[in-house]
């Protein structure tokens, strides 16, 4: 099969060694110095989502956000030519880059992300988007993978709602979702993944005794214009400048996609760590609770 079937029909694709050893060291260097910078920050803050237990002698960071901005190693990966020569056969010539986070779960430790559809958060006229999720680390089966259930890009967009309430994730039970398929996108550093907007993914905590960093990088068609949050494109002069490949355009593609607007927002919407929380708390022994994933 494809790469490009394999995406069609699962929703994801992998690619071995997109980026080399030069490059993932660069990679994982610039990881390490903002992970140093972490240990000046008490809580988590517009630069970094922290774990309870971090402190500056023992630095524990869930997400550095928007690295793209951070460091110019991660800001130079956003223009890959490999990656986007794959991104052109993907989802078109005429490509935007949305935003860019880096999810770390250290060793013996780090927060499960529950199942979810990327799309849920941020809807756009058409669905041609995806997230690039590159390894900085070796990611086997036994240190957090991300997974992915292979399919679900196809039909409707799932309930991510708790309580009338969105809260970034859905139980699958109530969505007739089988886990069992589920696969581990595992690879050595420098290996992408390359999964759909709405693709249900989530991973699990990292019980192994190494960490498992994965950078993701959000595309979209130039034509996909987003129907919330637009200010992650920063300003029009900015939107316009995150055209990494061909053209913008003025006129949105609008296809019939199953849209749910992820509002009202939970009391702290500013991560998905942070949302994701609000189903957590809220859950008690009568009422329906989010399977952790596994």
């Amino acid at each position: 099969m494809s790469m490009i079937e394999e995406y069609q029909q699962a929703g994801f694709t992998c690619i071995e060694g997109l980026f080399n050893k030069d490059e993932v060291h660069d990679l994982q260097l610039a990881t390490d110095e903002l992970i140093e910078e972490s240990r000046n920050h008490i809580t988590s803050d517009e630069k970094f989502d922290l774990e309870h237990n971090h402190s500056s002698q023992n630095p524990r960071v869930q997400r550095i956000k928007v690295p793209h901005k951070q460091h110019p190693v991660f800001a130079a990966a956003v223009r890959k030519p490999q990656v986007l020569e794959i991104l052109s056969k993907l989802i078109g010539k005429n490509i935007r880059f949305r935003n860019s986070k880096l999810n770390i779960k250290e060793a013996n430790g780090g927060a499960a992300v529950d199942w979810h559809q990327d799309w849920a958060f941020y809807p756009h006229t058409n669905a041609d988007l995806l997230a690039v999720g590159i390894m900085i680390d070796d990611i086997d089966e036994n240190n957090a993978p991300l997974m992915i259930v292979p399919g679900s890009h196809r039909g409707k967009t799932l309930n991510h709602h708790f309580q009338g309430v969105f809260s970034g994730s859905v139980n699958p039970d109530s969505e007739n979702i089988d886990l069992s398929t589920a696969v581990k996108l595992t690879g050595s550093a420098g290996s992408a993944s390359f999964h759909h907007v709405k693709a249900l993914h989530g991973s699990s905590p990292n019980f192994s005794n190494r960490p498992r960093r994965l950078l993701l990088f959000e595309y979209a068609s130039a034509d996909a214009w987003p129907l919330v949050d637009f200010e992650v494109y920063g300003d029009f002069q900015e939107f316009e400048e995150k055209i990494v490949l061909g053209k913008s355009t003025l006129h949105p593609r609008s296809e019939p996609e199953h849209i749910i607007m992820p509002f009202p927002r939970p009391p702290n919407p500013d991560s998905i760590y942070r949302i994701q929380e609000f189903r957590r708390q809220s859950s008690s022994p009568t009422t329906e609770l989010q399977p952790e994933v596994v």
